[in-house]
């Protein structure tokens, strides 16, 4: 029982849904005005990007984009006019997934602050698979069903806890570099303390004899 509760807490853990709800005002084609919600998700995760757009008033039409900051900016889906699409995807690297919206109005409509209610919803691991669709086309049954999933669940677990092992891995190397750094300078700070100790001995000794007081 106390495993099952342990297991039950990881997948909720690396499973995650993110849903939201919220107001997005119309502007001017080119005017750059955009929001954006992002969440962190590691490689090879396959998420579920639900994105509807509730009735409003008219002049305005919605366009959607997904992306990741990776170095490499992969590209997710976008979209123009939405009113009630799906996006799925694998991602390709330990990153930020960003989905941008933008409200665009239309030639002709004043900008009277009119805005459109988006209805966002985004899932990821075990939680974007579509097991009812498995379930039919397997013939699985409600326990291999729920087998299945906690299969899924654990691979994505295994996975987590190894990129947390090698991000670990590297940031212990890095300190360890700059803990050999620091000592080197520390060694070379005493070197040069010294010999700028010795110097002046030397120096204070060559003018006392000159002036002949020693």
């Amino acid at each position: 029982m106390k495993a099952f509760f342990l297991i039950s807490v990881l997948i909720v853990l690396v499973a995650t849904t993110t849903a939201i709800e919220f107001d997005l005002p119309a502007a001017v084609e080119g005017s750059g005005a955009r929001r954006c919600l992002s969440q962190w998700l590691p490689k090879n995760t396959h998420s579920k990007v639900q994105v509807k757009v509730l009735p409003g008033f008219p002049g305005q039409k919605v366009s959607v984009e997904i992306h990741d900051d990776s170095p490499h900016l992969n590209q997710y889906g976008a979209r123009k006019q939405v009113d009630d699409v799906t996006f799925r995807f694998d991602t390709q690297a330990h990153s930020n997934v960003i989905v941008c919206f933008q409200n665009i109005l239309e030639p002709g409509y004043p900008s009277d602050g009119r805005a459109l209610t988006i209805q966002f919803k985004m899932d990821s691991g075990a939680m974007a698979e579509d097991f009812h669709r498995v379930q039919e086309e397997e013939k699985l049954k409600p326990m291999e069903i729920e087998l299945r999933r906690l299969s899924m669940s654990l691979d994505d677990i295994q996975e987590e806890l190894q990129y947390l092992k090698q991000r670990e891995s590297i940031l212990r190397n890095a300190n360890e570099g700059m803990n050999s750094r620091v000592k080197t300078f520390n060694f070379f700070s005493i070197a040069v303390l010294i010999s700028v100790a010795v110097y002046q001995v030397f120096y204070l000794r060559h003018f006392f004899q000159q002036k002949k007081l020693i």
